[in-house]
């Protein structure tokens, strides 16, 4: 349970959980059930549960960290790229650390034609670069955080969220021109609450492109890219969507040699004030240790 919105003191520190809190598949990825391993009985008080991916005809499948909010490696689309072991808790990786990321909410753009309605809920399917801000304003930035309104659909389940006639999931996704506005403007990491940033261009069978990924993970140094955030509470309980804010990202650490991804813990702090963008400055560098261990 959340709380709704309530009056926020200026100059207070908030923290947002962006993490999604269900898994979302689609198309022929394997659903994600929960089964008891060890179930509570008279004379065994312990409780055991675990998860397991199932396809459509009920054959097991392995379980992808691309199920709910993940960050990328490079090795995800380029061959010989950082793994996850390579990446956590390398200092050379500025992902590693606290982040200053600006984040736009693109779930009203008033052009229509990029928009669409998933069970009542409205949301922008096509993110193009006119959406964004010039480079000059992204510089100062580590990270962008892009709303599109999806997370309120994920956050309803799978179950919920089915193909058009065509086979079209209307997922939001990218331009090639978005991530290369990106790169140029030197962001570590870029966020998204859709499963992945491509876009969807054949039903069936289900096809989508492969042009941002590889841009945003092939630069130097790479841009990670996270996907499956979900910020569709921040207005209804904050009261208002921030232009910046402090981004945590917690990648999950086990068994992180060879993974191409993870799935991963991530919070946006920030406060109410017109001295947000200062105060987030001065916390990152309270926050930014001078050694990486562990």
């Amino acid at each position: 349970m959340y709380k709704e919105s309530t009056a926020v003191m200026v100059d207070e520190l908030i923290k947002y959980d962006l993490s999604l809190d269900v898994y979302f598949t689609y198309g022929p990825a394997a659903m994600v059930l929960s089964r008891p391993v060890l179930p509570r009985r008279d004379g065994q008080p312990i409780f055991m549960r675990g998860e397991v991916g199932i396809k459509d005809d009920g054959q097991l499948r392995p379980l992808v960290a691309h199920n709910t909010t993940h960050i990328d490696m490079p090795v995800h689309f380029l061959a010989g790229g950082a793994d996850l072991h390579a990446v956590l808790n390398n200092p050379a990786y500025r992902v590693n650390l606290p982040l200053l990321a600006r984040v736009v909410d693109v779930s009203a753009w008033p052009d229509p034609q990029y928009l669409y309605e998933n069970n009542g809920m409205r949301y922008c399917e096509l993110v193009t670069a006119e959406m964004l801000p010039p480079v000059d304003e992204l510089r100062p930035y580590d990270a962008l955080v892009l709303l599109t309104g999806f997370g309120a659909v994920m956050r309803r389940g799978s179950e919920q969220y089915a193909p058009d006639a065509e086979g079209f999931f209307h997922m939001p996704g990218v331009t090639a021109e978005v991530a290369r506005r990106v790169a140029e403007a030197g962001l570590t990491l870029f966020a998204i609450d859709s499963p992945t940033v491509e876009r969807q261009t054949q039903g069936n069978p289900l096809r989508m492109t492969s042009d941002v990924h590889p841009i945003l993970l092939g630069y130097t140094p790479p841009v990670f890219i996270l996907e499956a955030i979900a910020g569709d509470r921040l207005a209804p309980q904050v009261g208002f969507v921030p232009t910046e804010g402090m981004l945590e990202v917690i990648p999950r650490r086990a068994n992180a040699k060879g993974a191409d991804a993870a799935p991963a813990r991530v919070f946006l702090s920030f406060y109410s004030g017109q001295r947000n963008c200062r105060q987030l400055q001065q916390l990152i560098a309270l926050m930014t240790p001078k050694y990486l261990y562990g």
